[in-house]
């Protein structure tokens, strides 16, 4: 009954009355289905196949519209496509030229190496087959002198050997002949009862003998003779040497810290000289105080080192290398055991090597300009003749315990003599 009233509220007061009945009636009656309902069921039906079947048609209708739209868009797009495509390509192939420029350098640059290497190779090959034969031909001269001094020395051997061959054969000949002569008379002896020996008619065979004395004299004068032509075929190598050593010069420069106040040095550490007086000025632990020195800034610890020092119209010079911690006061001893390996010039012609004691030195020309070349590892402190490419003096076995470094001594200036200075120069390639 709410319901009822519910609905019978909105509706108008005169239709109340068939509303509710009609309503009773629909509660309790069981609805009859009439060929009018039907057929307004079948309508109802039909009309909604009609509207599904036209929103079927219109679906239908729809999907050739899209494709049209589509085909109408699609070559834009496909040309969109196309020309992303040729982008792309050509980008890739701009790429791939790229990579392949690249490498074709790379392959340049490696091809260029490498006939820098054969190049070199060669002119490597060239050069060692060159000193190979100085080398060889060096040695070849040297063992050419050994043998002929061989060969000299036995040649008294060999003639004392043969005239005592001789000597022996005359003398058993002679006692042969004697002994045959005596066997003679034995045989007659038994032949001849009264056989009376005769006198002998010499006593020739007394005075027989071999001299079998070895005085030969010494080998004093054919070893002397053969040193001094091995000296002049080292002095030929010294050539070799010099190319050799050139390869390892070190540009040497001076330190004021070290010279004597009296020596006055370059602007760019390559020249020094004495000018006579002592100049006014603190002293240093690590200053010449007497001798008129001065030493390189270059330390050496390893390996090898050549420098040249122009010594031209100099009367006395000093050079060689010294011990960074030898001793650079007072009167100094300049020789290995005091920290110093070095060559002196002195009185204009005379040179020695400052060893203990030191050797005089015997050149055939004064030097314009000397190498001085240092090999740390082998102990070894070599002078050279640049201009006559000679060899001077080798310190050996050298004890260095340290840091070395180049040693210079102008000395000096004496009566406006010995002015010029010690120039360390440059290095030129010795052919």
């Amino acid at each position: 009954m709410p319901v009822l009233q519910t609905l019978t509220t909105h509706m108008d007061p005169a239709d109340t009355k068939a509303t509710m009945v009609e309503t009773n009636a629909s509660f309790f009656e069981t609805p009859q289905h009439s060929h009018q309902d039907t057929v307004s069921s079948d309508k109802a039906r039909r009309a909604l196949d009609f509207c599904t079947g036209g929103q079927q048609v219109a679906q239908l209708m729809e999907v050739p519209t899209k494709a049209a739209q589509q085909s109408a868009i699609d070559p834009k797009e496909k040309e969109n496509d196309r020309e992303k495509e040729k982008k792309t390509k050509k980008l890739q192939k701009a790429k791939q030229e790229k990579i392949k420029s690249d490498l074709q350098q790379k392959i340049h640059i490696r091809e260029h190496k490498l006939a820098e290497v054969r190049s070199s190779v060669i002119d490597c090959k060239s050069s060692l087959d060159a000193e190979w034969l100085e080398v060889n031909n060096f040695f070849s001269e040297v063992i050419r002198v050994v043998e002929d001094a061989r060969q000299k020395a036995l040649q008294p051997l060999e003639e004392r050997r043969w005239k005592v061959k001789k000597d022996a054969q005359d003398v058993i000949q002679k006692l042969q002949r004697e002994i045959d002569v005596l066997k003679k008379a034995i045989d007659e002896s038994h032949r001849t009862p009264n056989f009376k020996v005769p006198p002998e008619s010499t006593d020739e065979w007394k005075h027989l003998y071999v001299d079998t004395s070895l005085s030969l004299g010494t080998l004093r004068a054919t070893t002397s003779d053969m040193m001094k032509q091995i000296q002049q075929e080292m002095e030929k190598v010294s050539s070799i040497e010099l190319k050799r050593i050139s390869s390892f010069v070190v540009d040497v420069k001076l330190d004021p810290a070290t010279a004597h106040q009296s020596l006055v040095l370059s602007d760019d550490g390559k020249k020094v000289r004495d000018v006579g007086k002592t100049a006014k000025g603190p002293d240093s632990p690590q200053r010449f105080d007497m001798f008129g020195s001065v030493l390189g800034l270059n330390r050496l610890t390893s390996g090898r080192a050549y420098w040249e020092v122009e010594v031209s119209h100099k009367t006395g010079w000093d050079l060689g290398v010294a011990r960074r911690d030898a001793n650079r006061k007072g009167k100094l001893s300049l020789n290995p055991d005091n920290g110093y390996w070095a060559v002196v010039h002195y009185e204009d012609k005379k040179y020695a090597a400052l060893t203990a004691p030191p050797v005089s030195l015997s050149l055939k020309e004064k030097p314009q300009k000397v190498g001085v070349f240092v090999d740390y590892e082998e102990g070894l402190v070599s002078f050279y003749d640049v201009t006559s490419q000679s060899h001077i003096f080798s310190f050996t076995e050298c004890l260095f315990g340290g840091e070395i470094l180049p040693y210079f001594s102008p000395h000096l200036k004496q009566n406006e003599k010995n002015t010029d200075p010690l120039i360390i120069s440059a290095v030129l390639k010795h052919s």
